[in-house]
C-alpha cells in the first residue's frame, strides 16, 4: 500500500499526499441553465445526509451539483455508484493502493472525514449500498430513483418542474445547445403519445439503434426526457408540448 496511508486500515487513516481531489472524482459543473429549484436548494442541509429521490431525468444530480457549487464548502468528492468497481478506483486515485476489498469502505469513510470532503453519492440503488460509505461527520448528498429510508437522513422528493413559464425558458435554452442528432430525436419522438423504446425511436429517426440509444441517454441527462424502465422513455407533458413546437 502506498505510504500516503499509515496505521491500520481498520483504524484511523493518516493521509499524506495530494491536496486536491483527483480530477475524475471532482463534482462536474452543474448545467449552465438552471431554473425553478430555489425551494429545493433551500431544503438541502449542510451537515448530515440528504437523499434526493425521483425518476430518471427529473434533475436530481443537477440539483445536487448546483447546491455544491453555490452553497457547499470545501472540496467535493463525486462518486457514481452505478459505475463498476468505483470504490476501489476512488481509493487508487488517492494513491491508496492495495486496500483489501473488505476494508475499502472503512478506508473510504476515514478518507472523507480526514479530508473534510463534501460527498455526492450519485445513482444509489439501495440503502444497503449507501450505508457502508457514510462518514461519521460532514455533508453527504445522495441521489436515487428510489426512496432509500436511510436512518437519520433528510429525504427529499424531487418532482418534475411545473412552473410553465420557467420551464419553457429552461427548455428553450437547453434546446438551442443540443447537437443535431439529439435535437432531431427530441422533435420526432415528441409525437409519440406514450412511452417508447430504443428500437421504435431508431425506426422513427432512421438511424442505428446504438446511436439513438446514446442520444436518448443524453436527453435524459439534460432532463429533456424521462427514463421509465429498461430502455423505455417518456416525455413530461410540458416537455412534449415544447418539443412539438420545434421544427
Amino acid at each position: 500500500m502506498s505510504d500516503v496511508l499509515t496505521g491500520t486500515t481498520t483504524g484511523v487513516v493518516r493521509y499524506r499526499g495530494w491536496n486536491e481531489v483527483p480530477a475524475q472524482f471532482r463534482p462536474p459543473a452543474p448545467p449552465r441553465h438552471f431554473v425553478g429549484r430555489d425551494a429545493e436548494l433551500e431544503k438541502i442541509r449542510a451537515g448530515g445526509v440528504t437523499v434526493l429521490s425521483g425518476p430518471a431525468g427529473v434533475g436530481k444530480t443537477a440539483l445536487a451539483l448546483k447546491w455544491l457549487r453555490d452553497r457547499g464548502s470545501g472540496d467535493g468528492l463525486y462518486v457514481d455508484l452505478a459505475a463498476p468497481e468505483v470504490l476501489g478506483r476512488v481509493l487508487r486515485a488517492f494513491r491508496l493502493d492495495g486496500v483489501p476489498a473488505d476494508e475499502r469502505a472503512a478506508v473510504f469513510r476515514s478518507l472523507v472525514v480526514r479530508r473534510q470532503l463534501t460527498l455526492l453519492l450519485d445513482n444509489a440503488d439501495s440503502a444497503e449500498q449507501v450505508t457502508p460509505l457514510l462518514p461519521a461527520s460532514g455533508t453527504v448528498l445522495v441521489t436515487s430513483r428510489k426512496k432509500l429510508d436511510l436512518e437519520r437522513a433528510h429525504e427529499m422528493d424531487v418532482e418534475p418542474l411545473t412552473d410553465t413559464e420557467r420551464l419553457k425558458d429552461l427548455l428553450d435554452l437547453s434546446y438551442v445547445e443540443l447537437p443535431e442528432r439529439q435535437a432531431r430525436l427530441y422533435r420526432l419522438c415528441a409525437w409519440e403519445s406514450g412511452a417508447f423504446g430504443v428500437p421504435h425511436a431508431a425506426a422513427i429517426a432512421g438511424e442505428p439503434e446504438c446511436d439513438v440509444e446514446d442520444a436518448l441517454d443524453d436527453l435524459v441527462e439534460k432532463s429533456l426526457l424521462t427514463e421509465v424502465g429498461d430502455d423505455a422513455f417518456r416525455f413530461h407533458e410540458l416537455v412534449r408540448a415544447h418539443a412539438r413546437t420545434k421544427r
